[in-house]
């Protein structure tokens, strides 16, 4: 049975879809008034699934909520950081991931890594030190990134080349800062160009390809640089979808889980908040987004992303591919291959996919 609360947050949903501003304001104004954020954990979860909705009411309404939420406000970067190093969603899917791209490593002495979405290359630089400790046979690494932030590409040229070279590895740097559906035919050129075996990692990226762009068609244009593989880690739900009611139900199942996984980890609780607060800008975006072209968190399933490699001219790689001794010492946490993929999640569900797929040539 519906909770209250989980009724007063739909029926703002329902107004807000109805043209019913004023009756919305209303639902979120009593939402808010049944809510402790610091006594009841899952409150955090209806505020900050109301605050959303409230954008879509006015950025008045919704700026007056974020005021309440931001004593528990830390630093973008550190925020990221406590992502990555405390939700096992996100920790384990890049450990699974590099896994993946060291197996397929072996045994070469030149690569190239096309990384989209490479930030400050925090993921390659753990791929490095999991390399040298594996006794790599690598000895020139060309690595490319596809990454906006110029400053973020610097910051990654600078560390990962004075990591390789601690390794002895010859590290070539190429600085693409642009994002992926902006490559031109030179761009595209110059990642052909680049020493094989190529292999394509992107981490939390590819559903930021902007609205109004054909997906597939990047594939296709990806699949022109003969990769022997590529490793997508993505999440698993449909934020993509034009209906808003959609979206809501699905962003809530899949953030639910989330959330009650954070709840059961132990953190402190400054650390708990910040990762909700984490993912409540995500919710800002699925939700709160008036104008459907500036949606930018744009999750699919594992299923559209497989089909889409597929289309493109790959093959799901083989099991034998996929198998590894990967746990995460809490027993709710699963983490299971599928076809094509290793899924991690909490209890039945699976919250994020590592997904790893090669040419037809070498299947």
């Amino acid at each position: 049975m519906r909770s209250e609360k989980y009724s007063l947050l739909t029926r703002a949903l329902e107004e807000l879809q109805t043209g019913q501003s004023a009756a919305a304001r209303r639902s979120l104004a009593a939402l808010t008034r049944l809510l402790d954020v610091d006594a009841v954990a899952e409150d955090m979860k209806y505020f900050l699934f109301a605050t959303a909705l409230a954008r879509r009411v006015g950025v008045g309404e919704a700026q007056q909520m974020n005021l309440y939420l931001r004593r528990f406000e830390l630093p973008q970067i550190s925020l990221f950081n406590l992502v990555a190093e405390r939700l096992p969603m996100v920790g384990m899917a890049g450990r699974i991931a590099n896994d993946l791209l060291c197996g397929l490593l072996e045994g070469h002495e030149d690569a190239t890594l096309i990384d989209v979405g490479l930030g400050t290359g925090r993921q390659e630089a753990a791929l490095l030190r999991q390399l040298a400790e594996r006794g790599t046979t690598l000895r020139r690494l060309t690595v490319v990134g596809v990454e906006p932030d110029p400053h973020s590409l610097r910051q990654a040229e600078t560390s990962l080349t004075a990591l390789a070279g601690e390794m002895g590895i010859t590290l070539r740097f190429v600085s693409v800062p642009k994002v992926v559906e902006a490559l031109d035919e030179e761009d595209w050129a110059l990642l052909r160009d680049t020493p094989g075996p190529r292999l394509v990692h992107s981490a939390f990226a590819m559903h930021h390809i902007a609205a109004g762009v054909d997906r597939q068609e990047v594939f296709h244009r990806m699949r022109t640089m003969e990769p022997t593989a590529v490793v997508l880690v993505e999440p698993n739900s449909d934020h993509a979808t034009d209906s808003l009611s959609q979206r809501f139900h699905n962003a809530w199942h899949h953030f639910s889980h989330n959330f009650e996984l954070v709840d059961e980890l132990g953190l402190p609780e400054r650390e708990r908040n910040g990762i909700k607060l984490f993912f409540g800008r995500e919710f800002e975006d699925i939700l709160g987004a008036v104008d459907d072209s500036q949606r930018y968190e744009r999750h699919e399933r594992v299923e559209t992303w497989g089909n889409r490699l597929r289309n493109a001219g790959f093959c799901p790689a083989p099991a034998h591919r996929l198998a590894g001794n990967w746990s995460f010492p809490h027993p709710a946490v699963h983490i299971r291959p599928g076809p094509g993929y290793v899924g991690v999640g909490y209890k039945e569900e699976t919250l994020v996919t590592v997904l790893c797929a090669t040419t037809e040539a070498s299947c």
